[in-house]
């Protein structure tokens, strides 16, 4: 990956060039800073303006696309002329269920779950109606292995229809029907009536879907990963912000 700011003259020149620049934005350390819980995380103070502008430049399209539920992620950021996108790009607003018996299935193996990791020191299950998350970010090394452990053996008889996606300090557990985000900015894509560029900038491993969808874009993967398949890199939220206002000054 290339430090972005370095080889800045050539992502600018090509945006530069570009009739539409397609922006696809993560939220958790991406926009807001990791926090224990996920009920603490805030949109950066400096970015709201920013995003606004940005929204509203006719040259821009905008998305924020998350694991969190589309209303929680809507609120937290709370800028109109934005798709919001929750649980990687699945939950777009409009009604399209999961088939009925995964969905009849989700909470009961999200209780059977939650009762597996009972006795697991800083573990805890959040509930996404649709998915669940397993947190383990305060649990010991040797905690967070037994609990992967037991969450595995939990969806063993289920491996058909549900998945584990790893991510910083969690597991999401995912019904098969639910894409990941590189499904969705290729659907989101499509929908655009003019060629546009895209720019994709995220910081977890959810988010490597969506940068080997996006070969030909602009891919920035944020924070200290060793490798990406982005092809740039930022070092954390604070350079996003430098980032976003950067576009808005010379391209909006």
């Amino acid at each position: 990956m290339i430090p972005l700011f370095v080889d800045w003259e050539r992502v600018a020149h090509r945006l530069r060039s570009a009739p539409v620049i397609a922006l696809f934005l993560d939220f958790d350390g991406t926009l807001s800073l990791l926090r224990p819980r996920p009920d603490q995380a805030t949109l950066h103070d400096s970015l709201r303006p920013v995003l606004s502008a940005l929204a509203h430049c006719p040259r821009f399209r905008l998305w924020v696309i998350s694991g969190r539920r589309l209303e929680d992620v809507r609120a937290r950021i709370h800028v109109r002329r934005i798709r919001y996108l929750g649980l990687h790009g699945w939950e777009t607003g409009a009604a399209h269920p999961l088939d009925h018996p995964t969905r009849a299935l989700v909470p009961s193996l999200r209780n059977s779950v939650a009762s597996a990791l009972a006795e697991s020191p800083g573990v805890w299950v959040e509930d996404k109606q649709y998915a669940f998350t397993v947190h383990y970010g305060q649990a010991s090394e040797a905690d967070a292995d037994r609990a992967r452990t037991r969450l595995e053996e939990a969806l063993a008889p289920h491996s058909r229809q549900f998945r584990i996606e790893p991510g910083h300090n969690v597991w999401e557990v995912l019904p098969r029907e639910i894409g990941d985000k590189g499904r969705a900015v290729r659907r989101e894509l499509a929908f655009l009536p003019d060629p546009a560029v895209p720019v994709y900038i995220g910081d977890d491993r959810v988010d490597e879907a969506a940068f080997a969808q996006l070969r030909e874009g602009i891919t920035i993967r944020v924070g200290r990963s060793r490798w990406s398949r982005a092809r740039y890199k930022l070092g954390g939220v604070a350079e996003v912000s430098a980032f976003l206002s950067r576009l808005r000054e010379e391209f909006a």
